[in-house]
């Protein structure tokens, strides 16, 4: 065997045993995606969480295997649903942040509105943005977060009907509207707002 020869071997070996050991760590950060996710769930159900809470340490770059996955919109939509969760929409309004860290989750929310999502998933979106325009309602007492909460539950009852939360926050929505708790163009008095608040999960309870 010539040298040249030996050398295309070489490179050869070289190239198969650098193939397989890029292969091992593609598999091990798979397995640690998925445990990652199982177990941010798990966390998240108790608590929001932190940033990053879904995403393991990984031996080679995280966008190679999330992408591999397919994790991208997942990934989104729970970073999303989080958003709303730590904006707090229960909570009176006492400080400036408060409502930056709402207008941010409804950019946030939007954003996955526009994902190729299951209708479930879609149907979820829908209902925490109506949360957040119906709570928009309560701070300004005016009417059109209203009828925009009320699209927002409309749209996530036709997509999921079996939905008791969205069905629940759309009659509240219409009640309230229909009721005249909120005035047209803002200010005046306003009835106290049943269920007030958000991130309840619960069947039946609203959002």
């Amino acid at each position: 065997m010539t040298t040249q020869k030996r050398v295309a071997v070489a490179a050869v070996v070289v190239a198969t045993f650098a193939l397989a050991g890029v292969l091992a760590f593609v598999a091990a950060d798979v397995l640690r995606w998925g445990q990652s996710v199982r177990q941010g769930d798990t966390r998240f159900a108790a608590a929001a969480g932190a940033d990053g809470m879904w995403s393991p340490r990984t031996l080679l770059p995280a966008a190679l295997s999330r992408g591999l996955l397919g994790l991208e919109d997942d990934l989104e939509f729970r970073s999303a649903v989080q958003r709303f969760r730590l904006a707090r929409p229960r909570q009176p309004i006492t400080q400036f942040s408060q409502l930056t860290e709402r207008s941010g989750a409804e950019r946030a929310l939007a954003r996955v509105a526009r994902k190729g999502l299951d209708g479930r998933r879609l149907a979820a979106i829908a209902n925490l943005r109506g949360a957040l325009a119906l709570e928009e309602a309560r701070l300004e007492s005016s009417a059109p977060p209203v009828r925009r909460a009320i699209g927002h539950f409309r749209r996530a009852v036709e997509l999921n009907p079996s939905s008791e939360d969205a069905k629940f926050n759309l009659e509240l929505a219409l009640r309230l509207l229909s009721g005249g708790a909120f005035t047209a163009g803002g200010g005046g008095s306003r009835e106290a707002t049943p269920a007030s608040g958000a991130g309840s999960a619960t069947a039946g309870s609203g959002y």
